[in-house]
C-alpha cells in the first residue's frame, strides 16, 4: 500500500471517526423511528395483538375520506397564509435594511414570537380569544357585540392565520433581510442617481433578486402549513374540533384516542412521502441556483 493510499485510508478513518457522535445520534433519533413507522404501517392491529397486512392499511387511507378530508385546512393555510406572510416579511425586510444601525431593538422584538415554543403560543392566543377571558371582551360588551363569541368553528382558520402569522412572520423577515444585504449597494446607488424612489428600487431590483429564496421560503412554509398541529389542537380545548381538522390531528387521534397505531403510522408514511416530495423539490430548485451562479 502506498504512501498517499495510506493517507486516504487514515483520512477517511478520521473522517467518519468524527462524523460518529452525529451519525449514531441520526440512526437512534431518525433512521430507526422511521424505519419503524414503516413495518407498523404494515401490520394489522387489534388490542396488543398485531398480524402482517402488507399494503392493506394503505388501501384503506385511500379510501378514507376523513384523511383527505384533514387537508382542507393546510390548503387554507397554503393559499393564504403563507403569500400574506411572504409579503409582510419581505415589507419588514426591506424596512430593516433601511435602519442597519438603529433597528437592533425593533429586529429583536420581531424575532421574539419565534423564540417561544408552540405550545405556549397556543396558550396564550387560546387565553385572548376566548369567549369569558379575553382581554378584547370588555371592548366587545362596550361596543354593544355582548353576546358575540370571539371562538367558534367558523373563525378557527382566520384565527390560526393570525397565530401562524404572529408566530413564524418575523423569523421569515429576518432570512429575507440577510438576503437584502448581500445585495451589492451598487444597484440601489445606481437607481438612485437615475431617480428611482425607495419602492420603485424594491420592486424593479430587490424583489428579483429574491425570487429564488422566495420560493425556497414558499416551499418550507408550505411542509409546515401541511404539518400543523400544535395550535389548531390548543384551540381545541375551547372550541369543538373534528379530529380530523388537519392531518396531524387526525393522525394523533387515530393513535392515542382510538388505539389504531399501525394505521396511524400509515398515515404518518404518507405525509412523510408528500413532505419529502415537496423537500426534493427544494433541494433541486436550490441545485439549479448554485449550478447558475457558478455559470
Amino acid at each position: 500500500m502506498t504512501r498517499i493510499s495510506k493517507r486516504r485510508v487514515l483520512s477517511t478513518l478520521k473522517a467518519y471517526l468524527f462524523l460518529a457522535p452525529f451519525l449514531a445520534a441520526f440512526g437512534a433519533m431518525v433512521i430507526y423511528p422511521i424505519s419503524l413507522g414503516m413495518k407498523l404501517s404494515l401490520y394489522g392491529q387489534r388490542g396488543a395483538r398485531m398480524w402482517y397486512v402488507g399494503f392493506d392499511n394503505y388501501a384503506r387511507i385511500f379510501q378514507d375520506p376523513k384523511f383527505w378530508e384533514s387537508f382542507k385546512v393546510p390548503l387554507y393555510l397554503l393559499t393564504i397564509q403563507v403569500p400574506v406572510m411572504l409579503l409582510l416579511a419581505t415589507v419588514i425586510a426591506l424596512l430593516f435594511e433601511t435602519r442597519r444601525r438603529s433597528g437592533a431593538v425593533y429586529r429583536f422584538i420581531y424575532y421574539l414570537p419565534y423564540t417561544i415554543p408552540g405550545i405556549v403560543a397556543g396558550i396564550v392566543w387560546s387565553y385572548i380569544f376566548s369567549d369569558s377571558m379575553s382581554p378584547f371582551r370588555p371592548l366587545l360588551d362596550f361596543l354593544g357585540f355582548a353576546d358575540m363569541k370571539i371562538l367558534t368553528r367558523p373563525n378557527v382558520p382566520l384565527i390560526l392565520l393570525v397565530i401562524i402569522l404572529w408566530e413564524f412572520t418575523g423569523y421569515t423577515a429576518f432570512i429575507v433581510y440577510s438576503s437584502l444585504i448581500s445585495i451589492p449597494k451598487e444597484f440601489s446607488e445606481a437607481a438612485q442617481l437615475d431617480g428611482a424612489g425607495f419602492w420603485q428600487i424594491a420592486a424593479k431590483i430587490k424583489f428579483p433578486l429574491l425570487k429564488d429564496v422566495l420560493i425556497t421560503l414558499f416551499i418550507f412554509n408550505a411542509i409546515g402549513a401541511v404539518q400543523v398541529f400544535n395550535e389548531p389542537w390548543m384551540l381545541g380545548d375551547l372550541v369543538v374540533l373534528p379530529n380530523n381538522y388537519t392531518p396531524a390531528m387526525y393522525i394523533y387521534s387515530s393513535a392515542f384516542s382510538q388505539g389504531r397505531f399501525t394505521y396511524a403510522a400509515a398515515m404518518g408514511m404518507i405525509l412523510a412521502c408528500m413532505t419529502c416530495i415537496i423537500s426534493l423539490y427544494v433541494l433541486r430548485t436550490a441545485t439549479r441556483q448554485i449550478l447558475r451562479h457558478k455559470h
